[in-house]
């Protein structure tokens, strides 16, 4: 019997773990609602030389990649990976059907209730190893 409730206690730590909200790991990270930013690197529409990032890093702090996540207000610097999976036309000296430019940051200041997104920009007036960058697109209310 002892075993068995040992086992269940086990069980029950773990599931309040999984369950916590994810800026219970020391992040800045929260869930989804009015006092909470939303950031997202997901890409619609592939105009302009914008292209989807992924955020790997909070304040220099490995995250797991995601393309969308929750922040308390505040400022960051947020470490991304960018997509630049379909250059059109192709960029001279950037080969292979999914560049990543490596690790890239951006500081932004963020507050509830507004979304931000997120984006690596391509610019095609630098030379190919200075070609992409990070940018914040644009804020919505």
């Amino acid at each position: 019997m002892n075993a068995a409730r040992t086992m269940f206690a086990m069980l029950l730590a773990l599931f309040v773990a999984l369950s916590a909200p994810a800026g219970a790991a020391g992040l800045p990270t929260t869930n989804p609602g009015p006092d909470a930013a939303k950031i997202s690197g997901v890409q619609g529409q592939t105009l302009q030389d914008r292209f989807g990032v992924r955020f790997v890093g909070i304040d220099g702090r490995n995250i797991s990649p995601l393309k969308v996540m929750w922040l308390e207000p505040g400022r960051y610097e947020l470490t991304v990976l960018v997509d630049a999976a379909y250059f059109r036309p192709p960029v001279a000296g950037i080969r292979g059907s999914r560049q990543q430019s490596g690790a890239n940051t951006i500081e932004v200041e963020v507050e509830a209730g507004k979304t931000y997104e997120i984006r690596g920009f391509l610019n095609r007036e630098e030379p190919v190893e200075n070609a992409l960058s990070v940018i914040l697109w644009k804020v919505e209310e």
